[in-house]
């Protein structure tokens, strides 16, 4: 970890303020050049670069077409899953895109199924793409404004896949949501130490009552991340 990452992610860990109460839909949906040039310099300003890049991803580099295929990482993602999920529990897939996890997961047998993300074309293309894809419930929405809405305990299992959660502005306390919304397990594979908002990771988990259960390093940027919500 070069001194850089590891500034940022004191920065982003302990000196960002919490500014849950923002209407994040205001600030994603409009592209505003002085929010933008600001939100640089205003370190706990949340910025609103992310969540246009990835709206708008079709048109970049990073459309829905990347994310169908399951990869290495994907797999072993799901494996994971499938090791402590049973086939009744309701599964959330936090930054789903086109939702080839979830319908991995329902070709296992899983039928309770949910995800969200904020490329609406790959919410679109789900049923065209996957077309025996039975009894899921995808959302075009971000996190910020998605997790808020759920029940406490609403989801037995929650999952997300690399390059999502270092994605979302340390602004939103998003593990503390993730937690509140989770009743059995947080399964993640992450950056710990890349992408927009690198923080310390484990700090975060422990710090709002997740018991790392498994920390395993995949390869030199990917950390699984298998953690227990406690009582």
């Amino acid at each position: 970890m070069n001194s850089k990452v590891f500034l940022k992610k004191i920065t982003n860990t302990f000196l960002t303020l919490n500014l849950s109460f923002i209407n994040y839909s205001k600030i994603y949906n409009k592209k505003s050049f002085l929010y933008t040039f600001l939100s640089k310099f205003i370190w706990f300003a949340p910025s609103n670069f992310q969540a246009l890049y990835w709206k708008n991803s079709e048109n970049i580099a990073h459309g829905h077409s990347h994310f169908i295929e399951m990869d290495d990482t994907a797999l072993l993602l799901k494996k994971e899953i499938c090791n402590y999920a049973t086939k009744g529990d309701k599964i959330l897939d936090v930054c789903c895109s086109v939702g080839r996890m979830l319908n991995s997961l329902n070709q296992e047998g899983f039928s309770n199924l949910h995800g969200f993300d904020i490329n609406k074309t790959a919410i679109d293309q789900n049923k065209k793409i996957f077309n025996k894809f039975n009894n899921v419930n995808l959302v075009c929405s971000s996190a910020e404004e998605y997790l808020p809405t759920k029940a406490n305990n609403e989801f037995d299992i929650v999952f997300s896949l690399s390059a999502s959660l270092e994605l979302i502005p340390a602004s939103f306390p998003l593990i503390k949501e993730i937690s509140r919304i989770t009743k059995k397990y947080f399964i993640c594979i992450i950056n710990e130490n890349g992408h927009a908002y690198p923080r310390f990771w484990v700090y975060e988990f422990k710090k709002n009552n997740f018991k790392i259960i498994k920390n395993h390093k995949i390869n030199q940027a990917l950390t699984l991340f298998v953690l227990k919500k406690m009582k």
